[in-house]
């Protein structure tokens, strides 16, 4: 049963051994259950999934998709939270006015609202939700596009006058990122890049300005993040110049191979190479 009302307040486990982090679902029950099903495999305590998951308790599909995927869960004992991205129901997620702090959703499934904070390996970890949709002019408002997907100034006050993280969690990037860069030609006016309407690319553009703004204010080691639908590993990003150095994770998402899609990492962040990881799950 999708509870679209009221979630319920859990808590985060006290500590995990590692964590698959896996980028943009979108609803793919198919594609999702069997990701579930490597997990189990392979031995993690549980999924961080990295926004845009397919959270649309209104519509039938929506319905269907955390079902399914709850049913999964249950079968292997597996916990997955996920964070907001731009396509969600924002509505029924309520994204603009949640509470920090975990929400139950179903027995296996967790809402990680913007600016929620815990601690594994002694290390604060934060998510940061949210995303500017550049296809949003080929949606309806209310619909299958809300106002409220993008992360607002005043979260953005509050992440950052709650102090530093260790660790960010994100759905989208912080500009910066020179692989990013080179992939959308950042520096050539929003209205000469992939046909997008030139409104959405400057709003998607300073949505990854205001992840920098977080980033420069909290200091991370670590930023994970989807939406952009790239795999990359950018070590040491100095987002302005002279600024202590950052390391950015990109995932792709579904319907691509697990190692593009996912990371496994420990409750430090530290990323375990796939190889370990598979010889661990055998």
């Amino acid at each position: 049963m999708v509870r679209d009302e009221t979630f319920q307040p859990t808590a985060m486990p006290a500590e995990i051994d590692t964590v698959m982090l896996l980028g943009d679902t979108h609803g793919n029950a198919r594609w999702t259950c069997a990701v579930i099903d490597q997990a189990y495999r392979l031995g993690v305590d549980g999924i961080l999934q990295l926004g845009d998951f397919g959270y649309w308790p209104r519509d039938e599909w929506g319905q269907r998709f955390v079902a399914w995927v709850e049913q999964t869960l249950t079968d292997y004992d597996l916990p997955l939270w996920f964070i907001d991205g731009n396509h969600e129901d924002h509505a029924a997620l309520k994204s603009a006015t949640a509470i920090p702090g975990p929400l139950a959703v179903t027995s296996h499934i967790t809402y990680l609202p913007r600016g929620t904070r815990w601690t594994w390996g002694g290390r604060t970890w934060l998510v940061v939700g949210g995303a500017s949709s550049v296809d949003r002019d080929a949606r309806t408002k209310g619909v299958d596009w809300f106002p409220e997907e993008t992360l607002t100034p005043a979260q953005q006050d509050r992440i950052i006058a709650d102090g530093h993280a260790n660790i960010v969690v994100a759905h989208d990037a912080p500009w910066g990122a020179r692989y990013l860069a080179n992939q959308y030609k950042l520096w050539l006016t929003p209205d000469t890049r992939g046909g997008w309407p030139a409104d959405a690319l400057r709003d998607s553009d300073a949505h990854m300005r205001r992840m920098t703004t977080i980033a420069l204010a909290l200091k991370p080691d670590l930023w994970f993040h989807g939406h952009h639908h790239i795999k990359y590993d950018e070590c040491g990003v100095e987002l302005e110049p002279g600024t202590e150095p950052l390391d950015v994770h990109g995932l792709d998402c579904d319907g691509n191979a697990l190692e593009k899609s996912a990371l496994i990492v420990d409750g430090y962040g530290n990323i375990v190479p796939w190889a370990v990881v598979r010889e661990i799950g055998q």
